[in-house]
């Protein structure tokens, strides 16, 4: 009788565990939508766009950006999100390339948490579903391959895999 109690219980204590990092997943995770990549620089980048989603890759890709000017302004670029509209821990990771394919910096990176996604979609404001994420390369005072910044941003239709201007 007491082996039978003993492996009740120990069934029970696994089960309760299991289930207490399900629920912490879920809790935890959130959607990434469009990314706003920007050049506030007065040269011209390349960057390298890394996007992954529970450590598996969903979006890789090279990105040229024109310079800062006073006629055109600030340049960005805008990526919808390709990937599947999934819940998860998302990293994006950024790093500039030189135009003969070497890189040429450190890797920059944030990760998105439920906490980003709460802060910017509280209570009191509607829940689009996902996360916008900005990476903002440079400052006016910045040249060549200058430092990368990466966080959360509030958009309008962060979701939408069309953004308002068109661009890709």
């Amino acid at each position: 009788m007491r082996r039978r109690t003993f492996l009740e219980s120990a069934v029970a204590a696994g089960a309760t565990a299991l289930a207490g990092c399900s629920s912490r997943l879920g809790r935890n995770g959130t959607v990434l939508g469009r990314i706003e990549v920007i050049n506030n620089s007065f040269v011209s980048n390349r960057i390298r766009l890394i996007v992954t989603r529970d450590e598996e890759t969903v979006l890789d890709r090279l990105i040229d950006l024109p310079a800062l000017t006073a006629e055109d302004g600030v340049p960005v670029t805008v990526v919808p999100p390709t990937w599947p509209a999934v819940r998860g821990e998302y990293t994006v990771r950024a790093l500039h390339y030189g135009e003969d394919g070497d890189r040429e910096s450190q890797t920059w990176a944030h990760t998105f948490t439920r906490a980003d996604y709460e802060d910017y979609y509280p209570d009191d404001r509607e829940d689009p579903g996902c996360l916008a994420a900005v990476v903002k390369i440079g400052s006016l005072a910045e040249t060549a391959d200058a430092p990368i910044g990466i966080g959360p941003t509030y958009v309008d239709a962060p979701c939408d895999p069309t953004p308002a201007d068109g661009s890709r």
